[in-house]
């Protein structure tokens, strides 16, 4: 008897093992309940139907069915929250395959708004975050960035505060930092790019010192410094960058050293930039076409300023052909602003007008705006085709694009972020070097200690201050050479057509002269542009010479065309005099067959500025038609 009831004990005690040992398998199950259905989601059976589910998508998406792509995309995301760090990776790498291979834009945009979504919320941050890093780089490569960017907003602080356990989840939190540091540098916001990368950096390192993603961090910050017009510091990281390009990536070499000559180019170095370009071109490796490309409108802007215009002209062409077929929109932009400029150099105006009005109208999905340069180049055509009030519109938007780019390129801001990474570094190694310094010393006094450590962070502050106090003055210097150089014309040191329209503005002046220069065709076509220039030159100063006797303002608003603002009523026979006589004079310097036209107009005869210069155009045209003969005997 009691050994029957031993064992119904026995019995009992295993039944009621067995019902615990379900509450503890069932327990986590329930807390995975996913959308496919309520069945156990044990690591080995989410593996499997991962895989079942793989090729279903796969199927779903060569035949175009995106509902249903979203729709199991969503579940796999969901299950991946139950296997091992392995198999999600292999997972999601395999996923963006498949997006990519089909061009599934839609379900990219659709599984990136799941992840931020309440539905997603349950999962561990390890595995949600690899989704979605993924997924980042997927929609970069479909080129939606806005996407992206509102996807990351998002997230932001949630990354920053999470604490990664594994090498591959550390990798990833520095990847996302350093993709929203890149949609930054797009939208030309540098200076708030710069944390993200350093920080990435730091990230990275604490991984491996010599971790592949640092060298996209080089490359990307030589990016970012040249959109900043840092050009020094630009050069500096891709040199570093081309210094120890990974294994696997000659992809991207073609792209450095298009930075680089860029960099060259704009620090007036034009042969080092094509030596640069001729480097690569000695020996290209360009799997990817959408990195030459950019390398090739480098090319073409080193080929303008070594004024090998043929040669460029050839490069544009094909440039803008390879812009057509990739289907960049910002590189097509560029390649067609290129070869309008050209086309307008060669004297193809009509050709030029359409090229630089589609480069300047089409759509960007990069950058803000289009840069100054395109306005200008656009204005300069409109001005040989006489079309002038045009040609002052949009020498308006070239103003305000200019005020824009400036507003966006902090110089002051980015100077004093690249100071704070770098003291940044220095505390690290000043930390370590105290940690040594005081386990060496242990048995040392001290105070003695302690008054030898002020004393070298007084010296190091010193230091930092006058760091601080040159770059400073340096910049404060630049944003006045800047502005020297926005308001100035670089030939006869005048105001410019900047500044011109500025001074128009002023309410206390009482006459407008527009004067052309008749004759300096004939100087450039048998003497050379040069000629021309210390044509023009000579003209401004004898005009500045005669000028110095009456209150006016003297600009240089166009290629041999001047404008004359007065201050106070001058009678018409002495303004004739004034001409007269700086003509007389300059054709004294040795140009004998030179002629000038003119028109004044007083300001109330008009009703505003753009009716005053509209009328002292006329009647200089006017003494143009007049001169004629005279003119074409001298020519």
């Amino acid at each position: 008897m009691l050994s029957l009831e031993f064992k119904e004990k026995r019995l009992h005690y295993f039944l009621a093992l067995l019902f615990v040992v379900f509450v503890l398998l069932r327990v986590p199950t329930l807390q995975a309940d996913t959308p496919w259905d309520n069945t156990e989601l044990l690591s080995p059976l989410a593996s499997n139907r991962i895989a079942i589910a793989m090729q279903k998508m796969s199927a779903a998406a060569d035949v175009g069915n995106q509902k249903l792509v979203i729709e199991i995309l969503s579940r796999i995301i969901v299950d991946s929250n139950s296997i091992a760090e392995n198999d999600y990776i292999e997972v999601s790498a395999n996923v963006s395959l498949i997006l990519r291979k089909t061009n599934q834009t839609a379900a990219t945009k659709a599984l990136a708004a799941f992840l931020v979504s309440e539905d997603a919320s349950f999962m561990k941050l390890a595995p949600r975050y690899r989704w979605m890093m993924k997924i980042s780089y997927d929609l970069m490569f479909f080129t939606e960035f806005s996407t992206l960017k509102s996807i990351l907003d998002v997230e932001l602080d949630t990354i920053k505060k999470w604490t990664p356990t594994t090498d591959d989840s550390r990798t990833v939190q520095a990847n996302l930092y350093h993709i929203y540091g890149q949609l930054l540098v797009r939208q030309q916001r540098v200076a708030e790019a710069l944390p993200y990368f350093y920080q990435a950096e730091a990230w990275f390192k604490a991984v491996d010192d010599n971790h592949p993603s640092i060298f996209v961090i080089q490359v990307i910050l030589g990016e970012a410094f040249l959109q900043a017009k840092d050009y020094q510091r630009a050069e500096q990281f891709i040199r570093l960058a081309l210094n120890m390009v990974p294994e696997g990536r000659v992809d991207a070499i073609s792209y450095l050293y298009a930075i680089l000559a860029s960099a060259l180019e704009r620090q007036q170095r034009p042969v080092e930039a094509l030596d640069a370009i001729e480097t690569y071109l000695a020996n290209p490796v360009d799997p990817r076409r959408d990195y030459f490309l950019y390398f090739s409108l480098i090319h073409i802007e080193v080929l303008r300023h070594l004024q090998e215009f043929d040669l460029a002209l050839e490069l544009a062409k094909s440039t803008h052909a390879l812009a057509t077929e990739v289907g960049n929109e910002d590189y097509l932009k560029d390649a067609t602003r290129h070869l309008g400029f050209l086309y307008a150099y060669f004297n193809q105006l009509d050709k030029a007008k359409r090229l630089l009005k589609e480069a300047i109208e089409s759509p960007s999905h990069i950058r803000e705006g289009n840069p100054p340069q395109a306005y200008l180049d656009y204005v300069e055509v409109l001005t040989k085709l006489g079309q002038y009030q045009s040609a002052l519109g949009y020498y308006a938007r070239y103003h305000s694009a200019f005020v824009e780019e400036s507003q966006r390129i902090n110089q002051t801001e980015i100077a004093n972020l690249a100071f704070q990474q770098e003291n940044q570094r220095l505390s690290q190694q000043q930390a370590l070097s105290e940690a040594q310094l005081a386990l060496a010393k242990a048995n040392e006094n001290r105070a003695h200690l302690h008054t030898r450590v002020l004393t070298w962070a007084a010296t190091t502050l010193v230091i930092i201050v006058t760091i601080i106090s040159v770059m400073l003055f340096q910049l404060r210097r630049k944003s006045i050479q800047l502005h020297q150089m926005a308001i100035e014309d670089q030939l006869t040191k005048l105001g410019n057509r900047h500044a011109f329209l500025h001074a128009l503005k002023k309410p206390n002046y009482t006459a407008l002269i527009i004067a052309d220069i008749d004759g300096l065709k004939f100087y450039n076509d048998n003497y050379g542009h040069q000629k021309g220039d210390e044509l023009i030159k000579s003209y401004a100063n004898q005009m500045q010479k005669v000028l110095s006797r009456a209150d006016a303002e003297l600009f240089r608003i166009g290629g041999d065309e001047f404008a004359i603002l007065f201050h106070h009523t001058i009678p018409h026979t002495i303004v004739n005099e004034w001409m007269k006589d700086a003509l007389t004079r300059t054709q004294q310097t040795g140009f004998a067959r030179v002629g000038a036209s003119y028109g004044l107009a007083m300001r109330d005869e008009v009703r505003n500025d753009q009716e005053l210069i509209s009328l002292a155009d006329q009647r200089m045209y006017t003494m143009k038609e007049a001169n004629k003969p005279t003119t074409d005997s001298v020519r």
